[in-house]
């Protein structure tokens, strides 16, 4: 199997090539639109192979030389890796599988690398020397029925959703960054990304980045980016006040994604303890995907 030099986002036709390969997978964050986001708000730069038709794997880079290593961008969920046809078995035992062939690109560019992955059988990468790191997220089939979620959740937006007017507006995309951030103080962390470069960002990506809020009395007191790819809504940037607004809003939102055509809602994320009871009170399915971590150690000089 042949693999081929690296390429960037302004090169013509392997994007087109590299688009074709997309169609057959999706995915918002493995798109060229958000690669383009990536590269103009964080300033990364994209790179990415291609092993014979198989499959490809897009990469944001930082730094140069030695210390180049591929980043997972704030707020990204899973990397670009396309594989429209699963692996043969045999081509993963012999350690000739497309994804040998792409890691071992990545490697041959930088020698720090982290990649978030789906894939069902990571030993490619552990064979390979990566440490691979199991997490998991939630994901909720399209249309929900309030009939399967927790009896909590259910009469909470039963009970409250008469209190809130729900709208949808880019214009209060900043007004949910700070509720995250708010909300991420409460757990005693950081905003994992630049509060205005990421208000950018939701901008960049355009029609593929849908705002929704919850208002009581004219007061925003929740809001939810959706990140998207017309076929899985993911739960990108949300943010509350305490109470029931983002009960009553992911109720009403996963309405509306619906009536959109929108067949899967994820909920980008299942590994902090309170977190994911929240998420699983809407009755999703747990899903596993992987943290790739490649960490060599230098060799001492002589």
């Amino acid at each position: 199997m042949a693999t081929t030099s690296a390429y960037n986002l302004n090169d013509a036709g392997a994007c087109e090539r590299y688009q074709s390969l997309w169609e057959k997978t999706r995915g918002i964050f493995a798109s060229l639109r958000y690669a383009r986001a990536v590269e103009s708000v964080y300033g990364l730069k994209s790179s990415f192979w291609f092993a014979d038709e198989d499959a490809s794997l897009l990469v944001h880079l930082k730094g140069g030389g030695p210390l180049r290593r591929a980043v997972i961008p704030p707020f990204t969920q899973y990397s670009s890796l396309l594989l429209p046809t699963p692996p043969a078995s045999h081509l993963i035992h012999r350690q000739k599988s497309p994804m040998d062939i792409l890691l071992q690109c990545v490697e041959k560019t930088c020698r720090r690398a982290d990649l978030l992955i789906q894939v069902d059988d990571p030993r490619t990468a552990q064979w390979r020397n990566w440490k691979v790191q199991p997490l998991f997220t939630y994901l909720i089939p399209l249309p929900s029925h309030p009939d399967d979620w927790s009896g909590t959740s259910r009469r909470t937006w039963r009970g409250k959703k008469g209190d809130y007017e729900i709208q949808e507006n880019s214009v209060y995309a900043h007004r949910v960054i700070d509720l995250c951030r708010a909300s991420y103080k409460r757990h005693g962390r950081s905003l994992p990304a630049d509060a205005t470069l990421l208000g950018a960002f939701a901008k960049a990506m355009g029609q593929y980045a849908r705002t929704f809020v919850a208002l009581r009395d004219g007061t925003i007191e929740a809001g939810l980016i959706i990140l998207h790819d017309e076929s899985t809504a993911h739960y990108w940037v949300a943010g509350s006040e305490p109470g029931p607004s983002m009960t009553v809003l992911i109720g009403e939102v996963l309405s509306i994604l619906t009536a959109s055509g929108i067949s899967i809602f994820d909920f980008v994320g299942a590994n902090t303890p309170s977190i994911a009871e929240f998420k699983r009170s809407f009755g999703p399915t747990l899903t596993q995907y992987y943290h790739l971590r490649r960490r060599p150690p230098f060799l001492p000089r002589r």
